[in-house]
């Protein structure tokens, strides 16, 4: 018989507030104190009051209020037009089990407590979240909206588009012509999901726009600057940095990839160049530690979840700037445009800072030795231990590919300069490629080898909980195989022809849209130019 474990009459302050069990351990001084507190040398005191037991009392929702009569007829929770509440609760956990780790945009313990009060059936903004919320968990993850649709009582949308549509639809409707007039994080959170939802659909168009406005929100919000963080209490604190890094993210994408230039650009070079990374970086704690007024450092640090995000905002951070406080200026987009001598070296410069940047990151997100058993939190994630593994896999997949395909970018940019350099066209296939070109071609090689190392080594719904960006940026590294500058028979171009290979069955089993990827084509049509 397993051996019982006495529990506290009373939980000591820090396991009241994280909503946990509170174990007492023999102590040689006269003051209790619990294990959690012992472990994590935390001060453990009895200082709040206690409150009544029982169940809190039930907030009615208005279709209750009006009787039960009439309940039959009227939709119980806000979102019974979606499905049925407990599919919804269902597509909830999936965010946190699933996107939570690669989009924090919540604080989880607050946000867990909303939903089992029904918030959203009172408040409008809340109900545009969670809308938002269960928009981007279908758009990203099929496997799931498979299941919805055979849940008892099943999804009624046919396709994950119509759900995203129906979703922005819904929240359009919560909207009058005063929402503009007030802001707030919730609001930018509501529009950056949505944007997130239709890009992983591959609905350019519509995420182009959405984008504009969470863009117009964050400068809004001032989550670029830290100075304007003053008088937020913690928890705002640490989600408006967050943020600041999702919205980052996009800057960068469109910074080196915005073909057609139609995208707007969330930060101009003076900005950017006023920012310090380090003053916007979140702390590195699991949400369960952050309290509106303080939060509980762990004596040592221990990787968590947010490890992994900082971690992959500060590749993206290395693709335009450096890190560094103490190196030279670098120099502006102008200059680099007049001079490609001070291009290649700017390029040399990001991809060199880039290639060593995860060379000693915390062994649970290192993409050559995942060590399971090493795998531990510094917060109470209320999950089990497979749980754990399986955020820090989705967070691997994440961080890994990212750092390939930027370096991946870089050197699709520095070919591009060195050729400006010398005066002389890109280098065509079959050509007898110059050393520098061999150089990156190497480069290139060892990219996609790394490459299909992580994708290999990881289990599908970690993959798949990454959504299309995945497909599209693996679909890069990829394409950059097809300008191989060496002869058919020669080595170098047959090992390229089985990365082609190889990344074609992982792309058959990634690449999950509902439509032609057309991220680098015009998608939009000008009716003004439309000849009568």
């Amino acid at each position: 018989m397993a051996a019982r474990v006495d529990l506290s009459t009373q939980a000591c302050d820090i396991c009241r507030k994280r909503k946990v069990k509170c174990h007492p351990t023999p102590s040689s001084s006269d003051a209790p104190r619990c294990g959690r507190c012992a472990r994590l040398n935390l001060p453990c005191t009895f200082l709040s009051p206690s409150r009544t037991r029982g169940p809190k009392k039930r907030i009615r929702t208005h279709a209750e209020s009006e009787g039960r009569s009439s309940s039959a007829s009227a939709d119980r929770y806000s979102t019974d037009d979606l499905c049925d509440r407990r599919l919804f609760t269902l597509i909830m956990q999936d965010y946190l089990d699933y996107l939570y780790p690669l989009i924090p945009i919540v604080h989880r313990p607050s946000f867990q407590q909303s939903l089992r009060e029904n918030r959203d059936c009172k408040d409008g903004g809340f109900l545009s979240l969670v809308v938002a919320m269960a928009a981007v968990v279908v758009a990203t993850m099929p496997s799931r909206f498979q299941l919805y649709q055979s849940y008892h009582p099943p999804l009624r949308f046919a396709s994950r588009r119509e759900m995203a549509r129906y979703c922005y639809d819904k929240i359009m409707a919560l909207r009058d012509s005063n929402y503009f007039d007030q802001i707030n994080f919730q609001k930018f959170a509501t529009s950056y999901l949505l944007y997130a939802a239709f890009r992983q659909l591959g609905d350019h168009n519509m995420s182009r726009m959405l984008d504009v406005e969470a863009t117009q929100i964050a400068r809004l919000l001032n989550l670029h600057r830290i100075s304007e963080y003053d008088g937020l209490n913690c928890i705002e604190t640490q989600l408006r940095k967050r943020g600041f890094w999702l919205i980052f993210y996009g800057f960068v994408h469109n910074q080196l990839q915005n073909v057609l230039g139609e995208r707007l650009s969330y930060l101009d070079p003076i900005l950017l160049h006023s920012i310090n990374p380090e003053d916007l970086m979140p702390l590195e704690v699991d949400d369960e530690m952050i309290f509106e007024h303080e939060v509980l450092l762990p004596p040592s640090p221990t990787s968590c979840l947010m490890t992994g995000f900082i971690l992959h905002s500060r590749v993206f951070w290395a693709a335009v700037r450096s890190s560094c406080p103490d190196s030279p200026a670098e120099p502006c987009p102008c200059v680099r445009a007049r001079d490609p001598t001070v291009q290649v070296t700017y390029l040399q410069d990001r991809l060199h800072s880039l290639k060593l940047l995860l060379e000693d990151i915390p062994p649970p997100l290192r993409a050559w030795q995942p060590p399971e058993a090493e795998i531990t939190s510094n917060g109470n994630l209320g999950g089990s231990t497979a749980d754990v593994q399986s955020h820090f896999a989705s967070m691997r997949a994440n961080l890994h590919v990212t750092h390939l395909w930027l370096q991946s970018l870089l050197i699709d940019q520095l070919e591009t300069a060195q050729a400006h350099k010398k005066g002389a066209p890109v280098a065509m296939p079959h050509t007898q490629p110059t050393a520098e070109a061999k150089a990156l071609w190497l480069q290139r090689e060892d990219i996609c080898r790394q490459l299909f190392y992580v994708l290999y080594s990881l289990p599908q719904i970690n993959l798949e909980a990454n959504g299309l960006h995945l497909a599209c940026k693996v679909r890069d590294v990829a394409a950059s195989l097809l300008v191989c500058p060496f002869n058919p028979a020669d080595p170098e171009a047959e090992l390229a022809a089985g990365y082609l290979r190889q990344s074609t069955d992982i792309l058959s089993r990634l690449d999950s849209s509902e439509c032609m990827a057309t991220m680098h084509l015009q998608t939009w049509v000008d009716t003004d130019r439309i000849k009568r």
